[in-house]
């Protein structure tokens, strides 16, 4: 970051809370913020900022990164402690871009900042002052600075053309007051007097202003002279009579000077004698308020009981925030209702889509049961010949369970039959070396008991599909015949047949039924049928690509 230390006019001043090492000069005077490592004219969005003008106060400026900076101000003049005012211009903006300015030497542990105030800010086509919102800014104890307080505001630039001014409140200069003062002086009027009371550290005027009737004026003027001043003294009601203070010696300085040393005990019994007023004005509002029907008629009766309007300040704002806070709380409760309501209604709907979907479950059970028995008994008519030649041909590894040895006459004849686990070399026909699956489809027997010892329900799946359809029809079709969303210009292509995939879909229900009895678990795994299909087709896509890439690679080295 280049600095130009030339265009900084004015004298360093120091605070004793910043630390030898962070001299502050004098205002930036159109000060550029660069990144570190940038080297070229400025463009736009390299912040350019200026304090150099009337009541401007902004001392060093620190990039922190694109969008945040460190801002330093300087502290007041005699008093290098106290660091709060700061007021300074921002040009060379861009549009929508986003800054965080860090005002991170404040020297107040308190500030109204925490309390709603928020910075003031203007710009060349909106010059009147507006406050940023209060949600942007942040004030609070910062230990990367040293422990001072920092205050962060977040805002954004909408236009490019504007030099954007920002304050800690509203400014008013010092020329401003002299042109105010000397068109009241031009009026000649007889209840104002304006004199010369002396000149400050920096050459500039200070007025005595005097403001009373022309007759009080020269009283005045003699109890000045004489020091002979009249101070009302303080009470809950009204101002008592007045007590004169005696000529102030060297003794009375001495004594005075001592008595402003221990300012704590002071502070402490002006917090003492407002806590006093606060309560009496809150017992005095209780009691009126107990006697009467209404929170608002109870008030009322109060404010017109009290003489004085500033008792009845209090009160009226305890209770236009209590009612306001009841009036929010009303509004949320509404709001709470109607989600109540609207999550209830969703959870009868809820409840009455569960129970259709348990019916149709149910449904399901009792179709896929009478499907199996319909099966078991068309295959008892086709005669017991091929079931005998079935049970010579069985391997030695697949043994029927002693439940499925009853015989099929005895399980016909019961009106409430539900067929248990067939062996699955039990229930197809073998015939010349062929199995019949259903529906005239014929597979070698070989493979077929090749297949019966696969692991994983994807294998088997996959490879009873190249079984049943073979590769070269699996590569040109698709399971469902809808076009795939991944591709635009995707070309349907024709589908499998159904009765062959409902053939797969029997084949893994009778091998899963011989594993588990769990129809939760078995509906889920039949449903992944056309997702193992699918997977096999594009695997041998995949496969038929590789090969046409070999091939057209051989042709290329010949």
């Amino acid at each position: 970051m280049t600095t130009n230390m030339a265009e900084r006019s004015r004298t360093a001043e120091t605070g004793s809370d910043i630390g030898g090492d962070d001299i502050i000069a004098g205002n930036v005077s159109k000060y550029t913020v660069l990144p570190a490592g940038y080297c070229g004219q400025p463009k736009k969005g390299h912040l350019i900022f200026d304090a150099c003008f009337e009541s401007g106060n902004l001392g060093r400026v620190d990039h922190i990164t694109e969008f945040e900076y460190d801002l330093f101000i300087r502290p007041d003049t005699c008093n290098p402690r106290f660091r709060v005012w700061f007021n300074f211009t921002v040009e060379n903006v861009k549009e929508s871009q986003r800054v965080i300015f860090n005002v991170v030497n404040f020297s107040k542990t308190k500030s109204l900042y925490r309390d709603g105030m928020a910075p003031m800010v203007k710009s060349t086509s909106r010059p009147k002052w507006q406050r940023i919102p209060s949600k942007n800014v942040y004030y609070y104890h910062c230990p990367d600075h040293r422990k001072n307080y920092v205050m962060s505001f977040a805002f954004c630039f909408d236009r490019e053309d504007d030099t954007y001014q920002f304050a800690y409140c509203y400014p008013y200069t010092y020329t401003r007051l002299q042109h105010y003062l000397d068109n009241l002086q031009r009026r000649n009027m007889d209840y104002f007097c304006r004199e010369l009371l002396g000149l400050s550290v920096q050459r500039r005027q200070l007025d005595l202003l005097t403001i009373t009737s022309p007759e009080d004026k020269t009283d005045l003027e003699n109890s000045v002279m004489q020091k002979k001043i009249k101070i009302p003294k303080l009470s809950l009601n009204h101002v008592e009579e007045a007590g004169e203070v005696t000529d102030y010696g060297e003794e009375d300085v001495e004594l005075r000077h001592s008595k402003r040393q221990d300012g704590r005990k002071q502070s402490e019994g002006t917090h003492k004698s407002i806590e006093a007023v606060v309560a009496r004005l809150e017992k005095q509002n209780g009691m009126s308020l107990s006697n009467t029907s209404s929170p608002e008629e109870a008030f009322m009766e109060t404010s017109e009981g009290m003489n004085n309007m500033d008792d009845a300040v209090v009160p009226r704002i305890l209770y236009e925030e209590l009612l306001r806070s009841y009036q929010q709380q009303q509004e949320e409760m509404r709001h709470i209702q109607q989600e109540l309501e609207r999550t209830r209604r969703q959870l009868v709907q809820q409840a009455k889509k569960l129970k259709e979907y348990g019916a149709l479950v149910s449904e399901m059970k009792e179709l896929r049961d009478l499907n199996r028995r319909l099966q078991d008994v068309l295959l008892l008519r086709l005669g017991s010949g091929p079931a005998i030649e079935l049970e010579k041909v069985k391997p030695e590894t697949i043994e029927p369970e002693p439940e499925v040895q009853k015989t099929f006459s005895e399980e016909a004849n019961t009106s409430t039959y539900y067929p248990a686990p067939v062996p699955v070399m039990d229930k197809y026909i073998l015939e010349n070396g062929k199995v019949h699956l259903g529906s005239g489809i014929w597979v070698d027997e070989e493979k077929w008991h090749q297949l019966q010892v696969t692991q994983g329900d994807s294998k088997y799946t996959k490879n009873l599909a190249v079984m049943i359809w073979g590769t070269d029809v699996l590569k040109n079709r698709s399971v469902t015949g809808v076009a795939t969303k991944k591709k635009k210009d995707a070309v349907p292509k024709p589908p499998l047949s159904p009765h062959k995939l409902s053939i797969v879909r029997e084949c893994l229900y009778d091998r899963i039924a011989q594993e588990t009895v769990d129809e939760t678990e078995i509906a889920q795994r039949l449903s992944k049928v056309n997702k193992y299909i699918c997977e096999k087709i594009m695997d041998i896509n995949k496969s038929c690509k590789n090969e046409e890439r070999r091939e057209s690679a051989k042709f290329n080295l010949q």
